[in-house]
């Protein structure tokens, strides 16, 4: 691709509180920003000019998003969207909590709006949530049977998986990102055993165990950006 040939192109990040950036970055530092930044500054002689839009709200679960993917995805008439769902729906408030069969069934029917408007999608899964970081559920027993909320959190990765293979999606694996950088951990001896997620606190935020630190964004925004590259080369 040449100067000649501009490639212009709209990618909608649609997600969480975990997209957006809230509460401890500005949308700036998140990781949709971060992409796009590196993306312009690394394919600008090929001309290209990527536009990242921010769709991610504090606290919404699938269902929530649905509810507003017209306004927040469609519109935009995207080339690409980015989902990124799950740490909303695993919470345990009926009013927030969508159980599994549910969860799978509202990212088909986002896909299938998606794909409507002749989108390109890829899926990310769950970055881990640190449960000993978690004041939200170690202040209650709901989480026991699984050994704690990232234990809950961690069955949403096989309906995303199952989503991706079904409707040939792209999976983004953050999950492997970030246990690859707790393996790292153990390797290096900062930690004994890569299981102990309090070893992620440079990319997880400490005080909720849950939100991505600037390097934790990086981490998405780098995952993202492996998959895009060969897109623009």
């Amino acid at each position: 691709m040449s100067k000649d040939s501009p490639r212009t192109e709209t990618i909608v990040c649609f997600g969480t509180s975990i997209t957006y950036g809230t509460p401890y970055l500005s949308r700036e530092d998140a990781w949709p920003a971060i992409l796009e930044r590196r993306i312009n500054q690394r394919f600008a002689e090929a001309g290209v000019q990527v536009t990242c839009i921010n769709s991610g709200v504090a606290g919404h679960n699938t269902a929530e998003g649905l509810e507003r993917i017209r306004r927040d995805v469609l519109d935009h008439h995207p080339d690409l969207v980015v989902i990124e769902f799950s740490c909303n729906d695993v919470r345990w408030e009926p009013e927030k909590r969508v159980e599994l069969d549910q969860f799978k069934t509202n990212l088909l029917e986002m896909a299938g709006q998606i794909r409507g408007v002749g989108a390109e999608i890829i899926i990310t899964t769950p970055s881990p949530i640190v449960n000993a970081f978690h004041p939200y559920s170690l202040e209650i027993d709901f989480y026991e049977p699984w050994g704690g909320c990232n234990e809950a959190l961690m069955e949403y990765d096989a309906p995303i998986r199952e989503v991706a293979t079904q409707e040939g999606l792209t999976l983004c694996d953050i999950r492997a990102a970030f246990e690859k950088l707790a393996l790292r951990c153990e390797f290096e001896g900062a930690i004994d055993d890569a299981a102990d997620l309090r070893c992620l606190a440079p990319w997880i935020k400490p005080e909720d165990g849950v939100h991505p630190t600037l390097l934790g964004q990086q981490v998405y925004a780098f995952a993202v950006y492996r998959i895009l590259r060969a897109r623009y080369l």
